[in-house]
C-alpha cells in the first residue's frame, strides 16, 4: 500500500473484543497513522484502512453567468 499523506479511515478490534468503525487519523503515511492508531488503542487489531478522499477537491467548478430578462 501506497503512503500518502492525509487522513486515514480505520476499523480495529479492541483488546477486550469490542469492534471500533469509523476512527479517523491524521498522519503523514501510513505507518504513522497505524502507530498513533496502536499508542490509543494497545493491543488492537487493525482490521481495514483507507484514506479519506478530500471531497471539497473534486467538487465542481460551477459558472454562473447572469442573464437580464
Amino acid at each position: 500500500m501506497m503512503d500518502i499523506s492525509g487522513k486515514y479511515l480505520y476499523t480495529i478490534r479492541s483488546a477486550n473484543g469490542v469492534l471500533v468503525e469509523n476512527l479517523q487519523v491524521y498522519g503523514k503515511s501510513r505507518t504513522e497513522a497505524d502507530d498513533k492508531i496502536r499508542q490509543m488503542y494497545w493491543r488492537c487489531e487493525i482490521i481495514s484502512c483507507d484514506i479519506v478522499k478530500d471531497l471539497k477537491a473534486r467538487a465542481p467548478h460551477i459558472k454562473m453567468q447572469w442573464v437580464r430578462p
